[in-house]
């Protein structure tokens, strides 16, 4: 049987992600729509980066993937190595 500051602390917890996951819906959604309404923008900016560095439109996007994947798993390790800056 869960003790009652357990319970309440499973419950905030519960709570924090649902409401986490909403923020998280919400963003994505707010992205796709900006997504959609600078396509064309983006697919100039692609085309013109692809022809200055000199590859493909597939290349730079692999590389642009990449960039943001290796940016993520630094940034999730400095998060982690460093748990009191979040305190702070």
């Amino acid at each position: 049987m869960l003790s009652l500051p357990s319970f309440d602390n499973q419950r905030l917890i519960f709570h924090s992600a649902r409401q986490t996951l909403r923020k998280a819906e919400m963003a994505r959604v707010a992205v796709r729509e900006w997504l959609n309404q600078h396509d064309c923008e983006l697919e100039e900016w692609k085309s013109k980066k692809a022809s200055e560095l000199g590859i493909s439109i597939s290349r730079l996007e692999q590389k642009l993937l990449a960039a943001a994947q290796h940016q993520a798993i630094t940034s999730k390790g400095e998060n982690n190595s460093n748990p009191d800056e979040d305190s702070a």
